[in-house]
């Protein structure tokens, strides 16, 4: 059974001695199938990671960006809302002057894409 590959920590806070305890506690609590201790950890290791935590509140800024034409980009299908996601996304980075890696971008318009919808085709 395939499933898909989870990022490493590394690649999300770098140095992980920073998020060691952080990350020890995650997995207890994985183990412990406590939910509310699997957000309190995630969040911990995000604030960690200044990457993360930038494009995950630009994401949060981007989506109430668009609030006036909600309805418009509902109703379309969802390869050409992906598409016209993509395109703000890009200029909303550009006005804000922040660059983030393709990885992020795309979890961004995807993650968009499912707000509104529709399935990532």
């Amino acid at each position: 059974m395939g499933g898909r590959r989870g990022y490493s920590l590394k690649k999300i806070v770098g140095d992980i001695r920073k998020v060691k305890a952080d990350q020890n506690e995650l997995l207890k609590s994985i183990k412990d199938r406590d939910i509310k201790k699997v957000v309190k950890a995630t969040a911990k290791i995000l604030d960690k990671s200044e990457q993360k935590l930038e494009s995950l509140a630009y994401s949060f800024v981007f989506m109430d960006s668009f609030k006036k034409e909600y309805n418009k980009l509902r109703k379309k299908i969802p390869k050409d809302r992906r598409k016209s996601l993509a395109k703000k996304w890009a200029s909303f980075r550009e006005e804000k002057g922040k660059k983030f890696d393709a990885i992020t971008n795309r979890n961004v318009v995807d993650s968009a894409n499912k707000v509104l919808g529709g399935k990532n085709e």
